[in-house]
């Protein structure tokens, strides 16, 4: 490679307004596939190693340290403050674990603005800088929006098997029906992190891909890191600052929920000008949407990105299936607190840290479906002893609930971050933050459907709190079968292993050899599009009592 010939982004100027170049006739810049011979080492694109710690590149680091913090306190906080606190059904906090995530479905849309869409010349920092502002207002109505009394006056009432009339007539049942409204601000803040992590998401692939191929990984394996590591404050929040009775604790007093959400305010306000000032990046033209729609149309028709785009769809629908007991038993029948559920997420962040980090110092040449079937079924091996245990009042211990299943991190984290190193190969120049959006939004949409498979099986099972409360043997067969089952989904779910390339070189030789189907590349984007809307409005019903009752819902039939 001819040192002058490559693009160094770390030393790329930022253009004034007045020294864009001329716009050329053609408003649409090609989509290129890189000539990996011409490149060093086996990278993917020129400009040479990135260093990812220098001024012009660190910000990155910091939008993945705000996210661990945001999206970490996001989906933390429903076991707490919707389960506990304001006592939300089963059902009702599962959605509400999905809905939470669902802005994450809708990344390939957002990356094909940041791709085509420049906002004063620039593609990612505008739009990071729009959705921390989005984020920060939302946060920011959480942080002085009064959250009400909780269910329960008295929090040592939760585990009494009936209540007295006067009992009854002093529960606040509007306190079940308020927790809409923050979720829907929940969704807003994360819909806003979301669009400025995808931006960051450009930014992401064009520094990896400078990698060379041994090494390939390492930039990625470290963002998830420094994620990891910032989940562990959000952990810390909700642990030590949601732990009074009312919450499911045992301290005296809490911080409270509007105090949790103030932090996560400051941390999105705090991100802003690293999104700006610590992010390089070129000045380029907007791009004629016709002719980018075009190329993305003929790339999802390539077996490389189709048959990619199927593994981690199917692969991630069937191995997410849960049991929608799994809070209520937490709370029942094992007396989970907030701060010992925290403090086991902390661990067990530092376990997904250190095992992405042991991965990009041993295991980046691995080959993947090894690792990812090992992982899959490690995880079910782990997990089943605590469960049946729990299940069958063998032994019941919150460290042993909490405890054992954090070494399922290991494995976890290891098939989570092998299996994105594939999508880093099948992206081209020009729809960084699409494709890489897309992959993202097929594998989050799996979260929903698995959600919505996940509630029409444990409809059929007498499992939530008001049978959990009985704890005899006919529950306890009930809770089994609903177990057995999401166990059999994730094992079926290694049948698609078949479709993930073994390697970086396979991928590679599949991207050039493995052809092309319009044919299955139309019924990807359709499948797609249909499972996002059944998804997202199977999860809505679950929010709202006229339709909670569906059986598509997750209900018993209305």
């Amino acid at each position: 490679m001819q040192p002058g010939n490559a693009v160094d982004a770390a030393g790329v100027q930022r253009f004034s307004t007045s020294s864009l170049p001329p716009k050329p006739a053609e408003d649409y810049q090609e989509v290129k596939t890189p000539d990996l011979n011409v490149l060093e080492n086996g990278a993917i694109r020129a400009g040479g190693l990135p260093n990812l710690y220098s001024r012009g590149n660190i910000g990155l680091l910091a939008q993945y340290a705000a996210i661990g913090v945001i999206y970490g306190t996001m989906y933390s906080v429903v076991y707490p403050f919707l389960t506990n606190y304001l006592r939300m059904s089963g059902t009702e906090t599962t959605s509400a674990s999905v809905l939470i995530t669902l802005p994450y479905t809708l990344k390939v849309f957002f990356g094909i603005i940041t791709d085509c869409y420049p906002i004063f010349g620039y593609r990612r920092r505008p739009y990071m800088l729009i959705g921390w502002g989005v984020c920060f207002v939302s946060l920011l109505v959480m942080t002085i929006l009064p959250i009400g009394e909780p269910y329960y006056p008295d929090a040592t009432w939760a585990s009494l098997l009936t209540l007295t009339a006067e009992q009854t007539a002093q529960l606040n049942t509007g306190a079940q029906h308020s927790g809409v409204k923050y979720i829907f601000l929940m969704v807003i803040a994360n819909l806003g992190s979301v669009v400025a992590f995808t931006a960051s998401d450009g930014i992401l692939v064009e520094l990896a891909q400078r990698e060379p191929e041994k090494i390939r990984g390492t930039l990625q394996s470290m963002v998830f890191v420094v994620q990891d590591v910032f989940v562990i404050i959000s952990s810390a929040m909700i642990g030590f600052g949601l732990n009074s009775p009312d919450y499911g604790g045992t301290f005296s007093e809490a911080m409270g929920f509007n105090a949790v959400m103030g932090v996560c305010t400051f941390f999105s306000l705090a991100v802003m000008p690293f999104s700006w000032f610590c992010i390089t990046e070129e000045k380029t033209h907007r791009r004629s949407a016709r002719k980018y729609f075009w190329a993305l149309y003929e790339l999802i028709q390539q077996r490389v990105v189709y048959q990619i785009v199927i593994f981690r769809f199917f692969r991630n629908v069937f191995s997410w299936v849960t049991v929608t007991a799994a809070y209520p038993i937490q709370s029942v029948w094992v007396g989970v607190t907030p701060v010992n559920s925290s403090v086991a997420t902390i661990i067990g962040s530092l376990v997904s840290a250190g095992s992405l980090y042991l991965t990009k110092q041993f295991g980046l040449n691995w080959n993947w479906r090894y690792m990812i079937a090992i992982s899959q079924i490690a995880v079910i091996i782990i997990d089943a002893f605590p469960t049946f245990f729990t299940i069958w009042d063998v032994y019941r211990n919150q460290w042993f609930w909490l405890g054992v299943p954090l070494v399922e991190n290991l494995p976890t984290a290891v098939g989570y971050i092998i299996s994105t190193y594939a999508v880093l190969e099948i992206i081209e120049e020009g729809n960084e933050a699409t494709v890489y959006g897309l992959i993202t939004t097929v594998s989050t949409l799996a979260s929903p459907f698995a959600s919505v498979l996940t509630k029409n099986i444990d409809a059929n099972f007498d499992i939530d709190s008001t049978f959990l409360v009985l704890d005899n043997s006919y529950v306890h067969w009930q809770v089994t079968y609903a177990y057995l089952i999401a166990y059999a989904f994730k094992i079926f779910s290694l049948v698609f292993l078949v479709l993930l390339p073994k390697q970086k070189a396979e991928t590679q030789e599949l991207k050039r050899t493995g052809g092309s189907n319009k044919w299955i590349g139309i019924i990807t984007f359709i499948v797609i599009g249909y499972t996002l809307i059944w998804s997202v409005m199977t999860n809505l019903m679950t929010m709202f009592d006229s339709t909670s009752c569906l059986r598509i819902a997750g209900g018993t039939g209305c």
